[in-house]
């Protein structure tokens, strides 16, 4: 029984000591980006930044971790090692532009390549969609009741995206229902069984 102990004792100290090393590596790891942040300024506090398509206002700046306040007016707390191993855009280095990533779902029975004419042409028409940045429209993937497709696209300022969007929104929904092409919403089917009651015969007593 003591030599079950001692090798139970010896494994506990064996998984606690991996895993106090591997949060030893992630302090660490997070206390040299925010050095680096800090002397090599890829964004500064204030400044408009995006994280893998996540846009905001840079709030605060520390050791471990930054606060960017996003354009839902929510603070999204990172580690400096996931801040500079995302996909970071600083926005005022870009000329301020920012992107403006939109998904939308259609019907399996759609004329694809007439979906994505539709779409750029809007994109087109549309002022404050940036023409000398290429645009696209991709079908991502096929969903449960629809084909997933992905439009993205570049505005003038981070103030843009709100009202581009809503203006998009509609005009896409308005060419959908002219040429009859639906966004289906998603849809379950129930199979009944009819189970019938089956008497069995009393036991002889």
């Amino acid at each position: 029984m003591l030599q079950a102990y001692q090798w139970s004792n010896h494994h506990y100290h064996r998984r606690f000591g991996c895993g106090n090393r591997l949060w030893t590596v992630e302090i660490g790891n997070n206390l040299v980006s925010g050095l680096i942040i800090a002397f090599e300024k890829p964004v500064n506090v204030g400044g408009i930044v995006d994280v893998d398509g996540q846009g905001g206002a840079m709030k605060s700046i520390g050791f471990r971790s930054s606060v960017i306040s996003t354009r839902e007016r929510r603070d999204l707390v990172m580690p400096n090692g996931e801040l500079l191993n995302s996909h970071l855009m600083n926005c005022k280095l870009s000329g301020n532009r920012r992107r403006l990533s939109m998904e939308i779902g259609i019907a399996y029975h759609t004329d694809l390549q007439k979906c994505r004419e539709i779409i750029h042409q809007i994109l087109e028409d549309e002022e404050r969609v940036l023409k000398n940045t290429k645009s696209s429209v991709n079908f991502e993937l096929f969903g449960s009741s629809t084909i997933e497709l992905k439009i993205q696209l570049w505005t003038r300022h981070l103030r843009d995206n709100n009202p581009t969007e809503n203006d998009l929104i509609i005009a896409i929904n308005d060419a959908f229902n002219k040429n009859c092409i639906k966004i289906p919403f998603n849809q379950q089917d129930i199979y009944l069984h009819q189970i019938l009651n089956r008497q069995t015969p009393d036991k002889e007593k």
